[in-house]
């Protein structure tokens, strides 16, 4: 027997017969195959750390838990598509799952640690720097979101003690007092200007064309009773142009009457630039690409701004456009100051000045549209927030003396009144900002700590805290505590006056509670004194003179919200009448 021709016949023979039968599977399902086993294998072997295990650290001395990594299905990437598919609803049934306060999530090989409890996230906030720091992250996103350049690193780590103590003038007086003052001013000046009722774009307010603002008359023979605009475009650009002289001054604002458009282009690609996402994918992430041309433009505004600045500075003439630089706000005069010290280029400067106005304007701005928005879509809460602030936001009708009627004005408006005298105001505002936002604040390990809860029962109990690991990421989520059934009953419903505490016979009061919108420790937010006063001075000014509802006078639908990088963004165009309201001449 030839067993060299006979064992290839024997094989034929069988490859034949398995053909014949479907014994064999063709290419395509066997990758399937592959696939499916690759996939149940990664998820079997992630599940081995699905629970908290005990565990000895400094020696045998200290006991703590190791913390439970959900499971994930594919490889490399981890938990990355749950992420992009529904971020909120997968972060909030893990919530469910790990009861105990904490979970971590894999995103492509590095481990996220999440905690959702008041405790937890003190207890991280308030870290040692050698245990967890929070400035390697904005270091990072000073380059890659804001185009810091990273020849001058070394002049940032120098400089940055002193950046730091500039937002002084963000927080305390006399500096805090005048800029509120200056914004106040600007609004009582300008909020008879929401929208002016012209029809042509030429003789609009900048805010009023980036919403597409017309003016609704009943007849083609009557005047216009009411202006038809998108809402948040008209609220947030609104704002942008009445508050931010009072930080980079009248001409900046002047100067660049499209700034904030790209600002809010440059924040709805804010994740992209964070991720390295390149421009030259436009087919694939537009917002990628709008950001990047956004950034560009913005960072070039900046440096003729700064090159005008620098000039001032050194007794020169700035240029004709620049006339006006005495009103800078304090704080950019005092960041000029550093800049000049440490020797920035301009291209440093501008930088620096885009991460500061993308703070002070990505969040607030949009927090007032959703208030707004809770506050109209219901008539009585309107009606009783109205009557809180209307001996210190107080709305007249100027006699008619001409043919033409004065719009109203605001004749008494005492921001200090607003923020410390109208608790439902306030309530309103802590509400929104505990289920209008989902902010996270993050700290890189580095080095093995153990974190033990703040909360009072652990503290009493004792229990075991929670063994961080160097190189891996914390994440403190508030929003997961903010929508937590535990500590806020109907978790997800909007209680106007959640937050109103009366104790006996003293006055109602609002107070945050266990809300962190603004983080804590060294990283808290610099500015969340002037936010809390800017925010609630615009929403008492135009509730107090402007009648807003939806087009066609049908019910409010309040917008579906947008992930993003701290109050929710909406693709929701809210479209609404806005009117004047009505009222006695006085």
């Amino acid at each position: 027997m030839d067993l060299d021709n006979d064992v290839p016949l024997k094989i034929a023979q069988v490859r034949a017969v398995s053909d014949q039968h479907g014994l064999v599977p063709s290419p395509s399902t066997a990758a399937i195959i592959v696939i499916c086993l690759v996939l149940f294998a990664t998820r079997v072997a992630s599940s081995a750390y699905s629970q908290s295990q005990q565990v000895s650290v400094d020696n045998g001395s200290t006991k703590a838990k190791t913390v439970p990594i959900a499971g994930y299905w594919f490889p490399l990437l981890g938990h990355l598509p749950n992420m992009a598919l529904d971020a909120a609803g997968f972060t909030k049934r893990l919530r469910s799952k790990y009861a105990d306060g904490m979970y971590a999530l894999n995103f492509g090989g590095t481990v996220h640690n999440v905690m959702y409890t008041p405790g937890l996230a003190t207890a991280l906030l308030n870290q040692k720097t050698s245990n967890a720091d929070s400035e390697h992250v904005s270091n990072t996103l000073m380059k890659t979101i804001f185009g810091f350049p990273k020849a001058e690193q070394a002049k940032y780590d120098a400089a940055l003690p002193e950046i730091m103590a500039c937002y002084k003038h963000l927080l305390s007086e006399p500096e805090l007092g005048n800029m509120v003052q200056k914004t106040a001013s600007r609004i009582c000046t300008h909020i008879a200007d929401l929208v002016t009722f012209n029809a042509s774009p030429v003789d609009q307010m900048l805010w009023e064309r980036s919403s597409s603002s017309r003016p609704v008359a009943s007849s083609s023979d009557d005047p216009p009773s009411a202006v038809e605009a998108s809402l948040l475009p008209l609220i947030r650009d609104f704002i942008a142009h009445t508050a931010n002289p009072a930080i980079m001054g009248s001409n900046f604002i002047q100067n660049n009457p499209g700034f904030f458009d790209d600002l809010w282009s440059l924040d709805r690609g804010f994740l992209f630039l964070a991720a390295g996402v390149p421009r030259w994918l436009p087919f694939l992430f537009p917002n990628a690409t709008r950001a990047h041309i956004a950034r560009r433009r913005m960072l070039s505004s900046l440096r003729t701004y700064h090159s005008a600045m620098e000039k001032y500075y050194n007794g020169d003439n700035p240029g004709q456009d620049w006339q006006d630089l005495d009103d800078v706000g304090a704080l950019v005069k005092a960041r000029m100051e550093v800049y000049r010290k440490y020797e920035w280029s301009l291209d440093a400067r501008a930088a620096t000045e885009q991460a500061l106005l993308w703070a002070t304007n990505a969040n607030s701005n949009s927090l007032v549209f959703w208030i707004i928005c809770r506050i109209y879509s219901d008539q009585d809460l309107l009606a009783m927030i109205r009557e809180e602030i209307k001996p210190y936001a107080t709305a007249v009708q100027p006699k008619q003396e001409f043919p033409v009627a004065e719009p109203p004005r605001l004749e008494n408006f005492d921001v200090e009144a607003l923020c410390s005298k109208c608790p439902l105001l306030k309530s309103c505002y802590i509400e929104c900002l505990r289920l209008d936002t989902a902010s996270w604040s993050l700290k890189i390990v580095k080095q093995d700590f153990v974190l033990q809860s703040r909360d009072k029962e652990s503290i009493k109990s004792d229990t075991s805290g929670w063994l961080l690991r160097k190189g891996e990421y914390a994440h403190a989520a508030h929003d997961l505590h903010n929508t937590d059934p535990n500590y806020f009953p109907n978790p997800m419903t909007f209680k106007p006056d959640r937050h109103i505490k009366r104790e006996g016979k003293q006055e109602a009061t609002a107070d945050m509670g266990s809300i962190r919108p603004y983080g804590g420790g060294s990283s808290m937010c610099k500015g969340r004194a002037f936010a809390l006063k800017e925010v609630l001075m615009f929403v008492a000014a135009i509730v107090a003179v402007w009648d807003i509802d939806p087009v066609g006078g049908g019910k409010w639908e309040m917008p579906q919200h947008r992930k993003a990088t701290g109050v929710y963004g909406t693709d929701d165009n809210i479209k609404v009448w806005v009117r004047r309201r009505e009222m006695q001449a006085s």
